[in-house]
């Protein structure tokens, strides 16, 4: 079930549908709204309703219940929505979340599958490093901070507004430095680790850059006035070098997991079938 939206969670959703189609069962209901799929090169069934699958997955934030016969796997990607009760499974990215899932309802099956990037796409290829420092510029994620970058550091600030995922790794594997701040409800986000992988010093708060989110990487801040000066001090050091970038997952092994996570399960409907055969 793809939501109405457009967000990093939204292409997280479409990118397991995709892994899911390997096993040649996953489909895709969409929303009205071409906007959703001009970015999604994945190849699904568009369907009507008057069917039943064996599984349903989708996102926390549109809880569709197709009754008891379907198996529920849920995807929170963060911390959007409480969860239904009627989700058989809730899959989550991050110790955080899971946390937060497990306070809101003790009883809930919830596991984690560990997140990813396309490395592929974002892996430094040598070239020389600029003297920029990268903001990636969201209104509900602290736009004041790239104010405050700018005031200090002028035109070496490069703000990420509004690009393609191709553009935004060119302009991370150009820049010295990317400064990160999160937003709590997001479960474990890309931009951090896209930034690790294109050779860019992440300068973050101790909040954003931690083992909750899987970003236990970068120069940890305490406050915003810390973080400020930190920038422009990592213009001054050496770029993370491979060891250092090996942190971040690529996107092959986290779809190793999804698969197995799928074939694991005990599907109500193909058990009922099996068993009246």
């Amino acid at each position: 079930m793809a939501p109405p939206g457009y967000s990093g969670g939204v292409k997280s959703l479409y990118t397991v549908c995709g892994w899911l189609g390997s096993l040649g069962k996953s489909t895709i209901q969409p929303f009205d709204g071409s906007h959703l799929v001009h970015w999604f090169a994945h190849r699904c069934e568009i369907n009507q309703n008057n069917y039943k699958p064996d599984l349903v997955v989708y996102p926390a934030i549109h809880p569709i219940n197709m009754g008891e016969e379907v198996f529920h796997l849920c995807c929170a990607f963060g911390k959007y929505k409480r969860i239904e009760s009627h989700a058989d499974l809730v899959v989550c990215k991050s110790p955080d979340t899971l946390v937060w899932l497990k306070e809101q309802n003790p009883k809930l099956r919830c596991v984690i599958v560990k997140p990813s990037i396309q490395r592929s796409l974002f892996e430094y290829d040598g070239r020389p490093k600029k003297e920029q420092i990268c903001y990636m510029t969201r209104s509900h994620k602290f736009p004041e901070t790239a104010s405050q970058l700018r005031e200090r550091y002028g035109n070496k600030v490069v703000e990420i507004v509004n690009q393609p995922e191709a553009v935004v790794a060119e302009m991370l594997k150009d820049a010295k430095v990317f400064v990160w701040r999160g937003n709590d409800k997001e479960g474990s986000p890309r931009p951090p680790k896209e930034a690790l992988v294109a050779g860019c010093v992440v300068v973050g708060l101790n909040d954003d850059l931690n083992s909750r989110f899987y970003t236990d990487f970068g120069l940890k801040c305490s406050t915003v006035e810390e973080l400020v000066g930190k920038a422009g001090e990592a213009l001054r050091m050496p770029m993370p070098g491979v060891r250092e970038r090996a942190v971040v997952r690529d996107s092959a092994e986290e779809k190793k997991d999804w698969v197995r996570l799928i074939r694991s399960l005990k599907v109500k409907r193909s058990v009922q079938r099996r068993a009246q055969g």
